[in-house]
């Protein structure tokens, strides 16, 4: 390449250009004139690719000190003129038409016979590979007949990787003796540094001579260009990265992939716009349609020249730097692009790929247009829900509702799209309702339009609509009229729906004490349920009663539309039972069966009954897990489930992330919308916020929201501690704050209350708030009965506050032993389950009772040395105690000693159970 510093010359041509990485050939050049001017004529043949500087080098050729001495005769071949005759040989002997050479040419031969008989001739001829064919012929005449003349010609010739085995090349059969080939590289990264510190004119930075060596290749033509783009001012000291170097380096790529042919400027292109995605091992010839083997040829070129990297599996190769691939698909029109996503999903498809991988093709497609392009979308979509890809699984149904559908499909597509895109929140969630309601407009199956009807009203119910959300499934219940079971249903859904809004609960539940009371045959299954559930929270039934009732609607046989209703409402009675073996299993069972929309109330009522379960065994870190939430657990709120958002919060308080649970609070509470505050999810929310501000010692704040929940609590007739028992945590906050008289009167009525429904755990917990705020012998005894009470049953949530309360209550008698053994009961049982907070609230007691600081935990997964926790998780893989040995180097009676330790600290008895004890670590990087 020719640089702007120039060596010594004299003469009317001024000074010969430096070429760049060029010597050598110029070299050879000189000493072929000399042996011309002796008389020894030869052909120097340069050929190279595209770009690589063949015009530069006859430039420097005829400045050069040897062609002083020589008469220069110039040629440019065009393609333009390829059938033009003779038109390259009368360039260059400067003969006119009317001298024109015949079919032998003599008229030319015997012009540059004169010429050379004067002065030896430096002949020229450039891009011979567009010259005409009798030029071709004549040339070639030229040459066999050099070694008698003072001639040096010199000829360029493009080969294009891919294109040399199409057409033969100059030269191919002439005397060996008298052609002189030489094929022109690219430069070296020596060689492009040192042509940018020419244009710099100082030293030029290694990331600019990377980034241009990696872009252009070393190709000066594309190397001219692309400084031109980075640095307009010479001089400058540095470089504007970016994806994009400008238009000056777009035209020479264009340029540069024009000559090199139509397939393989398609491949380029094909190359680029499929660099990031992945394709199934197809090959780039095959997806550009070329058999011939020159793409195969070119894209070795370039991989030797560093300009294309090899990709990773599945992939093609990828341009070496974006300003290459950026440049490349400039002026490819978007319609082209998307043709190569769209042709590579149908061969992806044909060879019976993943839908995952098809479909990845297909989003980038307007429309395919094939019968199959919308189940490939529609099942990937499903996939991407399946594994909690909510946004993917959003932009596959939407690009499936641009394909041909028929009215039924379109409407389940809708309902599938908006139940997704309500869990994002604003601005999608409004773009989801308006799709659901499009999916009840149509016209579809009852069966269809009622899992449509029954998403769209827990989202307008959720929205704080109520009204609305009930307007829905009254037309809804007017649809079915002539169809029982489906009217059945409906209501059903309504009941739960309504329950979003106090005064229209009640009002269901009217309803139903009304149809009870003139049915001879009893209500509905799902009725019955729901009014069990009023009933069990308004302190009309005791636990033993409604288990009786749970096994009435056990041994019933709803419909299969009621059937997702009564089975919601039996998991929610078990769990407030405490049945939760029972309830575990209903809750796996409906969570698998469920075919429909997330947001079916029954099934958002499943994932409640849960969370709930999780928070009363204490397995707050699997809960977590559960709910998939991200760093700062706004996922949560995604879910559109406010109760399990309250959950979390007090899953994140008791795992000792105070901070997150706060921000997750905050965001529940301001995203809340209006309307909905009379709902039994907010009342949920405002207890889980009251426990918070009491755990972190805003007690006079816990004590406005817990009073405010029983408030509403008390408006919706819910009195039973089975939910929100929020007289023990707002008792707690009087203690805190003095009142000593109103925390007493209010842990008095949780009591009674407790009695009613008599389970240990609503009893046990009733029973320590009354004896901390009782104090005293009196106070004493309750404690320790709660104690009892809940260690019986084995109920560690209730029992570890209760043994704080008893260890309070020892040390202000002055038992200071007996306080110090209760209190590390409560510490190994908070280790156990991962109450970091708790953990910290004991070891503080324990701290006061005068004991010894506990430097690590006792009991749980954290308990576990390194080394156990290794063999623990090899033995939870299924490895046995042989295997773990071996891999771990260590000798059998060691890896038995490490289990048996292991299996003391997490509580358990069997294998099996190493895996879900370990899950239940908590993170302690978050604490």
């Amino acid at each position: 390449m020719i640089s702007s510093a120039a060596s010594a010359g004299s003469g009317q041509g001024g000074p010969t250009p430096r070429l760049v990485e060029r010597r050598t050939v110029l070299e050879h050049a000189a000493e072929l004139a000399d042996r011309a001017q002796q008389g020894q004529g030869g052909l120097l043949l340069l050929t190279g690719p595209t770009g690589v500087g063949r015009s530069a080098l006859l430039d420097a050729l005829a400045g050069s000190p040897a062609a002083r001495l020589m008469t220069v005769l110039r040629a440019n071949c065009a393609a333009d003129e390829a059938d033009h005759p003779y038109a390259a040989a009368h360039q260059l002997t400067g003969a006119g038409r009317e001298f024109g050479p015949g079919p032998d040419g003599v008229a030319s031969w015997d012009l540059l016979r004169e010429h050379a008989v004067r002065r030896p001739l430096l002949l020229l001829v450039d891009d011979v590979q567009y010259a005409d064919a009798p030029s071709a012929r004549w040339l070639g005449q030229l040459v066999r007949r050099l070694d008698r003349l003072p001639v040096l010609l010199v000829v360029t010739e493009r080969r294009q990787p891919g294109r040399t085995a199409r057409t033969p090349g100059f030269g191919q059969d002439l005397p060996a003796a008298v052609v002189h080939p030489y094929r022109i590289a690219p430069l070296t990264r020596g060689g492009v540094a040192e042509l940018i510190e020419s244009r710099l004119g100082g030293p030029a930075p290694d990331d600019l001579v990377d980034d241009c060596h990696r872009a252009t290749g070393g190709t000066p033509l594309l190397l001219h260009a692309l400084l031109a783009a980075l640095l307009p001012d010479l001089g400058g000291t540095g470089h504007p990265l970016g994806d994009n170097p400008g238009g000056a380096f777009q035209d020479a790529v264009g340029h540069w992939l024009r000559t090199a042919g139509e397939p393989v400027a398609t491949a380029a292109r094909v190359l680029a716009q499929l660099a990031d995605h992945p394709t199934g091992g197809i090959d780039l010839p095959t997806l550009a349609g070329d058999s011939t083997g020159r793409v195969a040829e070119w894209l070795r070129g370039l991989r030797a020249l560093g300009m294309v990297q090899d990709g990773s599996t599945g992939r093609l190769d990828d341009y070496a730097h974006p300003w290459l691939r950026t440049a490349v698909l400039a002026g490819w029109s978007q319609e082209r692009r998307a043709e190569v996503h769209r042709d590579l999903a149908t061969l992806l498809y044909g060879r019976g790929e993943s839908e995952e991988l098809v479909a990845d093709h297909l989003l980038r497609t307007e429309v395919c247009g094939t019968e199959w392009a919308a189940d490939v979308l529609i099942g990937a979509a499903r996939a991407a829900q399946r594994a909690g890809r909510t946004k993917r699984a959003v932009r596959l149904l939407r690009r499936a509702l641009r394909e041909p559908l028929t009215r039924h499909r379109r409407g389940t597509v809708l309902v599938e799209l908006g139940c997704q895109e309500v869990t994002l929140g604003p601005p999608e969630s409004v773009t989801g309702t308006r799709h659901l309601a499009e999916a009840v407009r149509l016209h579809q199956s009852d069966e269809t339009v009622f899992e449509a009807a029954n998403a769209l009203g827990s989202v307008l119910a959720g929205r704080g609509e109520t009204a609305a959300a009930l307007e829905v499934m009254e037309d809804l219940a007017e649809r079915f009229a002539d169809r029982p079971e489906l009217a059945r249903a409906v209501h059903a859904a309504a009941a739960l729906i309504a329950s979003h809004d106090g005064d229209s609960w009640l009002q269901v539940v009217e309803g139903l004490r009304r149809i009870e009371a003139r049915t001879p045959g009893g209500l509905a299954p799902a009725a019955f349920g729901m009014l069990t559930e009023y009933d069990a929270t308004n302190g009309r039934l005791s636990a033993a009663e409604v288990a009786v009732r749970i096994d009435q609607l056990t041994t019933l046989s709803p419909d299969n539309f009621s059937r997702s209703f009564v089975n919601a409402s039996v998991a929610t009675l078990a769990q407030w039972a405490d049945l939760l073996p029972l309830a575990d299993r209903l809750v796996a069972g409906g969570l698998a069966a469920h075919r429909g929309t997330p947001l079916h109330p029954a099934y958002q009522c499943l994932l409640s009954v849960r969370a709930e379960s999780r928070i009363m065994r204490g397995q707050y870190a699997l809960l977590l897990a559960e709910l998939n939430s991200s760093e700062d657990h706004r996922g949560v709120l995604a879910l559109n489930n406010s109760h399990l958002t309250s959950q979390a919060v007090i899953a994140l308080l008791e795992t000792g992330r105070g901070p997150e649970a706060r921000r997750l609070a905050a965001a529940a509470v301001a995203e809340t919308p209006i309307g909905s505050e009379g709902s039994w999810e907010w009342n949920e929310l405002l207890y889980a916020r009251g426990l918070l501000m009491l755990a972190t010692g805003h007690f006079a704040e816990a004590l406005a929201d817990l009073l405010e929940c029983g408030r509403r609590q008390t408006e919706r007739k819910v009195t039973s501690p089975i939910v929100t028992p929020w007289r023990s945590a707002a008792a707690d906050c009087r203690l805190r704050l003095g009142q000593f008289g109103a925390a007493a009167e209010l842990a008095t009525e949780e009591l009674r209350l407790a009695r009613i429904w008599n389970t240990p755990r609503t009893i046990g917990r009733a029973l320590h708030v009354l004896g901390a705020a009782t104090g005293g012998r009196q106070g004493l005894s309750a404690a320790v009965e709660a104690v009892e009470l809940l260690r019986a049953d084995g109920l560690e949530v209730e029992l570890i506050p209760a043994l704080h309360t008893l260890g309070r209550l020892l040390l202000g008698s002055g038992r200071r032993a007996a306080a110090r053994e209760t209190l590390r009961e409560s510490v190994a049982h908070a280790e156990r389950i991962g109450a970091v907070r708790l953990v910290a609230l004991g070891t503080d007691l324990l701290r006061e009772s005068g004991a010894r600081p506990v430097k690590q935990p006792q009991t749980g997964a954290q308990a576990l040395t390194a080394s156990e926790q290794r063999v623990c998780r090899l033995a939870a893989e299924g490895h046995s105690n042989p295997e773990i040995a071996e891999l771990l180097h260590l000798a059998l009676r060691t890896v038995e000693t490490h289990l048996t330790n292991s299996f003391r600290k997490l509580g358990i008895r069997r294998r099996a159970e190493i895996a879900a004890r370990m899950a239940e670590q908590p993170d302690s990087g978050s604490a």
